[in-house]
């Protein structure tokens, strides 16, 4: 030491070359963070990943409408030359009916469905939430068929239904899926229980051509005969 500080150019020399040493080491070390840090984030930076967070959130608050994968055009002509009574319009509003009523079920605690448009079996299938909530603004945006098969026993219509409503306030967009089946061997007899599309309200008898009970037109034989089976999200 008493040499550099004889020699005070050195010494400052000496420093600077030690001083620049770190710096290149803690440059070096930087560049290896950030390139970690790009590789971990796929070359994201924050805030392109605070723009997706608040993206995400917007999308929970105000969700689109679920699209439906259908083939309407391709069965309904089949349907229609195997039951020519069959009234597509008809069945579209039962899907609607039959999708409220569910959500009535499964949210808040409604015990059972309110029209016997649904077989007996599909309260049992449902998953029924443990705590009550409240469902309003229930729409079903659009609905087609995405199947149809049909057998000796059975006839079975596989319909989407893309579905929104609010839980407890909060939007909810939805597609489901349900079977409306025909049991063959009951088809053709002429006491049946009739639901009328509109109001939801049943009789006996085929002869009405209007509801007693809402007054609406011509209750046809689609809505009376078929029932739905199961209904799952999909």
């Amino acid at each position: 030491m008493p040499y550099l500080t004889s020699h005070p150019g050195l010494l400052i020399a000496i420093i600077v070359v030690s001083v620049l040493a770190v710096a290149g080491i803690f440059s070096a070390i930087v560049r290896k963070i950030r390139r970690a840090k790009n590789e971990l984030l796929g070359g994201l930076s924050l805030s392109d990943i605070s723009e997706a967070i608040k993206q995400a959130k917007e999308a929970e608050n105000n969700p689109e409408p679920r699209t439906v994968f259908g083939a309407t055009s391709i069965y309904l002509p089949k349907i229609e030359k195997d039951f020519s009574d069959f009234h597509y319009p008809d069945a579209v509003a039962a899907v609607k009916i039959f999708i409220d009523e569910y959500l009535a079920v499964k949210y808040e605690k409604a015990g059972k469905f309110r029209t016997s448009i649904v077989d007996d079996n599909v309260l049992s299938m449902i998953d029924i939430s443990e705590d009550e909530h409240h469902v309003t603004d229930e729409t079903v945006h659009q609905v087609a068929i995405s199947d149809y098969r049909k057998t000796k026993e059975y006839a079975t219509i596989t319909f989407q239904a893309s579905t929104g409503y609010k839980l407890d306030g909060k939007p909810v967009e939805e597609r489901y899926s349900a079977q409306y089946t025909l049991k063959l061997r009951e088809y053709g007899i002429e006491q049946k229980t009739l639901i009328c599309p509109q109001c939801g309200g049943a009789f006996e008898s085929t002869a009405q051509s209007k509801c007693p009970y809402c007054g609406a037109g011509m209750i046809r034989d689609t809505i009376f005969s078929w029932r739905f089976t199961s209904i799952e999200k999909s």
